[in-house]
């Protein structure tokens, strides 16, 4: 019996333009009204996501920036795992050597730049709000860091030159055409769920995970069902349980109908 959703949020639960359906809406709403749980598993920060906390009363802890930090529906930090400040200098001091502007975000949510470069519209349009700052090299933000964050492609030289110089200090993390992003190494959204399926005394077997990107794979391995979009990595769409629709489709409330509410839409 399924107990929890877990679901990524931007290409999964939400369309390419950042919209929830009706289906998908649905869906998760007659999910809870049969008291089945909801977690986010998501890359944005807490306060990106309070609306869909709000819109389906969710009760539990919300896995934000990529599992770097476990929040409660009352922005209460259940747990951070932060970037080691020496390193998070260092790659600061490199991004911008490079002429490249780095968005921090820390663990209270809040994202932070020194320098706009137009390609952090990307990240504003999956309603991510940036506050501009003086100066992110400071005791305050190494200490409080849990997320770097660069608008570049995969084929951008400085992704294969970070992951190069700070391999084993730095996890790296793609999860879409713009979002790279830097993190503690034992920072994952598999990491965080497996944290709160402990805290929460839930089984694998009564999770089900939905995702689409790299970044959603160590969540595959706390789950005994797990469901791709059709719209996914082919990696993720490799190792998902099952295939649903695209997320522009409504996939993922097609998917909960049949495979967890198991009845007609």
């Amino acid at each position: 019996m399924i107990k929890l959703i877990v679901t990524d949020v931007d290409g999964t639960l939400l369309d390419n333009n950042s919209n929830l359906s009706d289906l998908n809406k649905k869906a998760i709403l007659e999910s809870r009204r049969r008291g089945i749980e909801v977690i986010l598993a998501t890359g944005k920060s807490i306060l990106s996501v309070l609306y869909l906390i709000k819109l389906f009363s969710l009760e539990l802890p919300q896995v934000t920036l990529n599992g770097a930090v476990i929040t409660d529906k009352n922005l209460g930090i259940i747990n951070a795992i932060k970037i080691e400040p020496r390193y998070y200098l260092k790659a600061i001091k490199t991004i911008k050597s490079k002429g490249y502007s780095p968005l921090v975000a820390l663990v209270d949510g809040k994202i932070f730049y020194e320098k706009y470069h137009p390609d952090m519209d990307h990240i504003m349009k999956v309603e991510q709000k940036i506050t501009k700052t003086e100066n992110i090299e400071t005791e305050y933000f190494s200490l409080n860091a849990a997320n770097i964050h660069i608008a570049i492609k995969e084929t951008d030289p400085l992704d294969r030159y970070l992951r190069k110089k700070f391999s084993g200090k730095i996890n790296f993390i793609r999860s879409g055409k713009y979002f790279f992003d830097m993190l503690n190494p034992d920072a994952s959204k598999g990491n965080a769920l497996a944290f709160l399926l402990k805290m929460l005394s839930i089984k694998k077997d009564e999770v089900v995970v939905f995702g689409d990107s790299y970044n959603d794979l160590s969540m595959f391995k706390e789950s005994d069902l797990n469901i791709a979009v059709k719209n996914s990595y082919p990696e993720v769409l490799k190792q998902a349980d099952i295939i649903t629709d695209e997320n522009h489709s409504s996939g993922l409330g097609k998917a909960i109908y049949k495979y967890i509410l198991k009845e007609p839409i």
